[in-house]
């Protein structure tokens, strides 16, 4: 059910606009029916979806099932009737530091009303083998899979309002070459890896965008670089695209818009722990 005009959501990481969560029809995309659905475990697209997924592929079936347990959310954007964009959620109590304590079929269920932390660990474009979510601006119009960010908030902040941090976890996909490229002999040391991989994710193009694609996405979307996380994905695909590294990007309303705003004067938006210094080739990380 819609909600009523005006009706405002009080989760802390809700946006401010009204939510338009299963709306037949969204404001900004005249024209176009967008409609958000959370499937069902049983639902024959999860199967579809699972077996498609390219950020994080499920290793069996085991590890497909947890990921539609009680405290897990699959949630589809569909445009026009057709599929466009999926987004996997974790329910979890805290951020999680690494993506086995996510995804591994041995972790505990969580009783939903006990998690305080929403964790989007992979979101893609329908009919895409790309790891990395699109850009997230398009002429000047929403992206289908920043609506669907934006559809999901307001989704969590209705269903589930024990809530008070949306955050992802993400991958790193252009670390390794981005070292490779740099010359620089490998990092041996973890205190290394995390300050070559948060100046890689700080650095930006001619343009003023990330050069990490799904840095670009997040922090475009107004989120913030919230963590930096070394040995998060020790996967075979983890280590081949980043050495294992991930990162948070922190979905906050308080913060997006002047985290866009940020971003904008060529300063990309940290959070206070992450220590951003003056390096060759990238431009100065704003930690407030």
């Amino acid at each position: 059910m819609c909600p009523h005009d005006g009706e405002r959501t009080a989760a802390p990481f809700a946006p401010t606009r009204t939510p338009t969560l299963n709306c037949a029809t969204v404001q900004g995309r005249p024209g176009d029916e967008v409609r958000l659905r959370v499937l069902a475990a049983d639902d024959p697209l999860v199967d579809e979806l699972g077996a498609a997924e390219p950020v994080n592929p499920p290793v069996d079936r085991a590890d497909l099932a947890r990921r539609v347990a009680a405290d897990r959310r699959v949630m589809l954007l569909e445009v026009d009737g057709h599929p466009s964009v999926v987004l996997w959620v974790a329910l979890t109590v805290g951020i999680p530091d690494r993506l086995t304590d996510v995804l591994d079929p041995s972790v505990p269920v969580l009783e939903p009303a006990q998690a305080d932390t929403a964790v989007f660990h992979s979101i893609w474009n329908v009919g895409s083998r790309d790891s990395s979510p699109p850009p997230s601006e398009d002429g000047g119009q929403r992206t289908d899979a920043r609506l669907m960010v934006e559809m999901a908030l307001d989704h969590l902040a209705r269903d589930e309002p024990q809530l008070r941090t949306a955050v992802t976890l993400s991958p790193v996909p252009g670390l390794r070459a981005w070292l490779e490229a740099s010359g620089d002999p490998p990092a041996t040391e973890r205190e290394d890896l995390v300050r070559l991989a948060t100046t890689y994710l700080t650095s930006l193009q001619p343009d003023g965008s990330p050069v990490d694609p799904v840095a670009r996405f997040h922090l475009g979307n107004g989120a913030r670089l919230w963590r930096v996380l070394v040995d998060a994905d020790p996967s075979p695909l983890g280590t081949r695209r980043s050495h294992g590294v991930m990162a948070n990007y922190r979905y906050a309303p308080e913060d997006r818009t002047a985290n866009r705003a940020l971003l904008a004067t060529g300063r990309v938006p940290v959070a206070p722990t992450i220590r951003v210094g003056p390096t060759s080739g990238t431009m100065d990380a704003d930690r407030a």
